[in-house]
């Protein structure tokens, strides 16, 4: 369900409306002044990115092999 942001002509009030579905185009209403007369903003899509990577060797462990249990005699 896509999220539409709107502002109003009668009173420059900006607010958001969450559509259920796109067959209905029904004209949204100013929830501040019960206008009608509503023009949809163009908006910009935000998308969330995945958490960092993960480095691939957990510190304190030997820098030459990786063992977690420390310094080996390589």
């Amino acid at each position: 369900m896509p999220i539409y942001e709107y502002t109003c002509g009668g009173c420059d009030h900006d607010f958001e409306l969450l559509v259920r579905s796109s067959s209905t185009e029904e004209s949204p209403r100013c929830p501040k002044c019960e206008s009608n007369g509503v023009v949809r903003k163009l908006s910009v899509f935000a998308a969330r990115q995945g958490s960092p990577a993960s480095p691939a060797v957990s510190a304190g462990g030997c820098g030459r092999c990786g063992d977690p249990d420390g310094p080996c005699s390589m």
